[in-house]
């Protein structure tokens, strides 16, 4: 059985596809995730929403525009509606349970909970298919990562965060197991002072070779990357010193 876990202690490191092998194909669709385990990443990112009607869905953005090119906000849509649009190459709005059925014992999987009230109707998903040590529940916001420690002991969670501050402490308190920084965050000491809090760390968004490696050699556990066969290409070079 998969275990996110030790997925993040892969060496040298461990290769996250954002939402899918986004730079080839559309963004967090079954196509994209399809590509990426093409590639050979170690795990997959995918963001999840509610639609108008509860229906947990794989998109990034609040708002519909810059994926689907229809005006409006994905929470104000039925599932019924949504499913009719054209996410990129003729490809759909996946439902989470479309993709944790994809990915169900082959790959890692991030699911980013983009709202709060996407957490309860995600865990549920994930316990139902009898994927809790294969799922890393990943977000910006402390209050979706609460709502799911306290609804289960057995989720994986990871912190998500942009902005220098408390968030090792806070992950820690959580009972995390990772932190996700912006990589221009890292620094080798903020790279051990997770470590020293059991904590492992996963830099986004990283597509170059040479800022991959610059973060690698400070500690970090893995990459997550729009490019994923740039990166598998270099964790195999890596290997091979």
């Amino acid at each position: 059985m998969l275990d996110v876990a030790a997925i993040l202690s892969r060496k040298p490191f461990a290769v996250v596809a954002h939402r899918g092998a986004s730079s080839y194909e559309p963004e967090n669709t079954l196509r994209a995730f399809r590509r990426a385990i093409d590639m050979e990443a170690d795990m997959i990112e995918a963001d999840v929403r509610l639609s108008k009607d509860g229906v947990t869905v794989v998109i990034h953005d609040e708002s519909l525009d810059r994926t689907t090119g229809v005006s409006g906000l994905v929470r104000d849509y039925t599932i019924d509606e949504l499913r009719k649009l054209n996410a990129g190459l003729g490809e759909r709005i996946p439902l989470l349970s479309e993709v944790l059925e994809l990915v169900k014992d082959r790959i890692g999987f991030i699911l980013e909970v983009k709202e709060v009230e996407a957490s309860i109707p995600s865990l549920e998903l994930v316990e139902e298919m009898g994927m809790m040590k294969q799922v890393l529940f990943a977000s910006f916001h402390l209050d979706a990562l609460r709502i799911i420690a306290d609804s289960s002991r057995s989720a994986y969670l990871c912190l998500i965060y942009s902005k220098p501050g408390r968030q090792l402490f806070e992950a820690r308190d959580l009972g995390c197991i990772a932190v996700a920084p912006h990589y221009r965050l890292l620094s080798v000491e903020s790279i051990a002072s997770a470590h020293r809090l059991r904590l492992k760390v996963n830099p986004w968004t990283i597509d170059d070779p040479e800022t991959a490696i610059r973060v690698i050699e400070m500690g970090a556990d893995a990459i997550t990357t729009n490019k994923p066969d740039v990166i598998v290409s270099l964790k195999k070079s890596y290997v091979s010193r």
